[in-house]
């Protein structure tokens, strides 16, 4: 396409020249002359028939401008259309990467560099997208005008090209110095992002010891940092904005004064040739502008692409597999897990989850309850033994569908800053048949009447982190999101030791309401919440030391006696 446009405007500008000699005294053949390896476009005009009337060669330049313009929409529609689909596919790629990753490699990324590249540095990659393609263009119209004036007078046209090359030496000095400088801003930017996240995650505790008053000075100095790269950026970019015209001029002018004083020429051969060249020169303003402005950019497209080949590095591996319909029993046999070598998180773990029970975890604080935990739903993958889904390698079925039977409910209750019915649906489509399983989620988890005594009832919004709600109602709009979900097995892994004890209590109620209907797995600290449980298992320091009933373990284990004693539930 912009060949064709350039190849169009370059002919309608060459006509210009035999317009004025009709204008002046008319064509002859020494002054067509003036078109030099051009002149076949009066040729061409002549077969048409026509003559070559100052009506005709108008006629035949409005044509051919009119069939450019053409050209250029379709050029830009073109353009816009790649333009979306590789930003739609660009998006697409980093939400999928994110989603693939492991949950072991995710805790060890930086948040704010995640954050500032899918929302900040992917807008940098599009407008770099958008200047990388304007360069091609301007590169191609470029070329096109340069051959037009060569073939209109090559001498001219060589020494204004000679110019221009001795002069992108300059240009590209300064481009090099932008684009360190845009992979300055990008790394700070990430940096940034990082402390910003930290700040809104610790806002009370900063607020509250008034440590915000200096943790906030580590955030305007890297304000400056970045202020100060962009200095730099916008600085090289003046640079270059103010020095492009001259330095042009001045090579048109030293080149005019050498060939009409030095080597003979005469105006009127170079006056086609000065056309295509004002031309080309624009367009090699417009080169340096598209092609600065990619550089400015360019920290976007390494930060992109740097997280991209990291998701990737880091991701699960995909392999199609038998998909899990249900989870009737999990039986965990002879298992270890650690993060580091040498320091074991979890020895000769031998556990069979049996369907409709209630089993609880128990231990203090690094006895590897919340790993077990992971393992279980497959977050985290054991380091030798083995870990069977009815009767079956887990190994064997695919790992998504193995989580789909997991409903899982944290101390913080995940709470999405958008509707009741979207956080407890997760934005299902509101179906007749869909609020019907909405409405029985919230009754399970006994929130009807609450819901349905709100003003705008189930669209009522909760704010970001469920700030609306008490922490018992964020935590059981949590549960009939698990629930609406159709799980076979709950997960509630200390979801109720940040509640006050009246709280804890109705949450208490509800889950054993659920008794029996689920698989039910709790990790807790606090005796009310693991006293009705089937089974409960004391970890210490990675081992199961024993198992059983309350009542039995309060007879049989000295470590479960002695926490039942000292309330570390």
């Amino acid at each position: 396409m912009s060949f064709l446009v350039g190849l169009l405007d370059g002919f309608g500008l060459a006509l210009f020249i035999p317009v004025f000699q009709i204008a002046a005294d008319g064509i002859s053949p020494q002054n067509r002359e003036a078109l030099g390896n051009l002149d076949f476009l009066l040729d061409w005009i002549e077969l048409l028939g026509f003559g070559l009337s100052l009506n005709v060669l108008l006629f035949v330049m409005v044509a051919l401008f009119v069939l450019k313009s053409f050209l250029k929409f379709y050029d830009g529609m073109f353009k816009t259309k790649l333009q979306m689909e590789f930003v739609k596919r660009l998006r697409y790629e980093m939400v999928d990467g994110l989603g693939g990753i492991t949950y072991k490699n995710f805790v060890n990324l930086d948040a704010g560099k995640i954050q500032n590249t899918l929302s900040g540095e992917v807008f940098k990659v599009t407008y770099s997208f958008l200047t990388y393609f304007s360069t091609i263009q301007y590169v191609v119209l470029l070329l096109v005008y340069i051959a037009l004036a060569m073939m209109s007078n090559f001498q001219f046209a060589l020494l204004v090209s000679l110019g221009g090359f001795l002069s992108n030496f300059i240009f590209k000095m300064i481009f090099k110095f932008t684009e360190k400088a845009s992979v300055g801003v990008t790394a700070f930017n990430h940096e940034f992002q990082s402390y910003l996240i930290q700040a809104v995650h610790n806002f009370k505790y900063l607020k509250a010891t008034d440590y915000f008053s200096k943790y906030k000075l580590k955030l305007k100095g890297i304000i400056d940092s970045i202020e100060v790269q962009q200095r730099k950026i916008g600085i090289y970019n003046a640079f270059l904005g103010a020095i492009r015209e001259p330095i042009v001029l001045i090579i048109v002018v030293v080149v005019i004064l050498v060939q009409v004083n030095f080597m003979g020429g005469q105006m009127a051969t170079i006056l086609a040739s000065l056309l295509f060249f004002y031309r080309a020169l624009n367009y090699l303003i417009s080169l340096q502008t598209s092609w600065q402005g990619f550089v400015a950019h360019y920290g976007g497209i390494v930060a992109a692409m740097e997280l991209m080949d990291e998701f990737r590095s880091l991701s699960e591996p995909s392999y199609h597999k038998e998909s899990v319909r249900v989870v009737n029993s999990i039986m965990l046999d002879d298992l270890y897990f650690h993060y580091k070598p040498g320091l074991p998180v979890l020895k000769e773990v031998n556990l069979e989850i049996e369907k409709l029970k209630t089993l609880a975890l128990v231990g203090g604080s690094g006895s590897g309850k919340t790993t077990l935990v992971n393992i279980i739903i497959g977050l985290l993958e054991p380091v030798s033994g083995q870990i069977l889904i009815n009767g079956e390698n887990r190994n064997k079925y695919e790992k998504s569908s193995l989580r789909r039977r997991f409903g899982y409910i944290t101390q913080e209750p995940v709470i999405f800053n958008d509707s009741i019915f979207n956080n407890v649906t997760f934005w299902d489509t509101p179906t007749p048949d869909n609020f019907k399983k909405f409405e029985e989620a919230i009754r399970m988890a006994n929130i009807f009447d609450f819901v349905h005594n709100l003003p705008e009832k189930e669209y009522t919004k909760l704010g970001d982190n469920g700030m609306l709600v008490s922490g018992g109602q964020k935590q059981r709009i949590s549960i009939a999101r698990e629930l609406y979900k159709e799980v076979d097995i709950l997960i509630l892994d200390e979801a109720t030791s940040a509640l006050d004890s009246e709280t804890e209590r109705s949450i208490q109620e509800n889950i054993e309401n659920l008794k029996g209907k689920y698989t039910i797995i709790i990790v807790a600290h606090r005796l009310s919440t693991v006293k009705k449980a089937d089974k409960i298992l004391v970890l210490d320091s990675g081992l199961i030391v024993n198992k059983g009933t309350f009542e039995e373990l309060i007879g049989e284990s000295p470590i479960f006696k002695r926490m039942v004693e000292l309330q570390e539930f």
